[in-house]
């Protein structure tokens, strides 16, 4: 019973963190694009269902579904006896596999070999900058645990 709280909490969360995130990139995406009507995706993204509505309750759902991707995908970092090798390329495989067909779903890009390629390079792209930042992060929270540690 423990266990399935938890995860319906997880996924609760999960989805309420994708949709906030998929939001403010919708939001920031129509500020520097100038729109002045409000599109969740691109605007041939919108025309493709018979009102803004759907639209935007599609791009909700598919928001929450990034969410989960991304949250549950995390967890492979918690799996001790894996290498950090193994987990990050399971992770990215993960995210990769999960978050692509999403992206083309809520119309980030169209559907061809070349933009599959670009969005392919920015994803790798993104993930080895994340990857890097955490490794410094983490790297430098061990450096300042160690430092405490030999203090006392």
């Amino acid at each position: 019973m423990k266990n399935t709280k938890k995860l319906i909490s997880y996924t609760f969360r999960f989805s309420a963190e994708g949709t906030l995130y998929g939001l403010i990139v919708s939001l920031c995406y129509n500020f520097f694009n100038q729109n002045s009507t409000y599109y969740p995706s691109d605007p041939s993204f919108t025309t493709k269902f018979a009102t803004p509505l759907n639209a935007m309750t599609v791009s909700v759902i598919l928001w929450a579904l990034m969410g989960l991707v991304f949250g549950f995908g995390s967890f492979v970092f918690a799996i001790r006896q894996w290498s950090l090798l193994k987990k990050t390329i399971i992770n990215f495989m993960i995210y990769y596999i999960g978050f692509t067909p999403l992206a083309f779903l809520a119309g980030w890009f169209p559907l061809n070999i070349v933009n599959f390629m670009i969005f392919t390079g920015i994803f790798i792209l993104i993930y080895i900058t994340i990857w890097f930042i955490r490794s410094y992060t983490i790297g430098k929270e061990i450096r300042e645990i160690n430092n405490k540690i030999k203090k006392k």
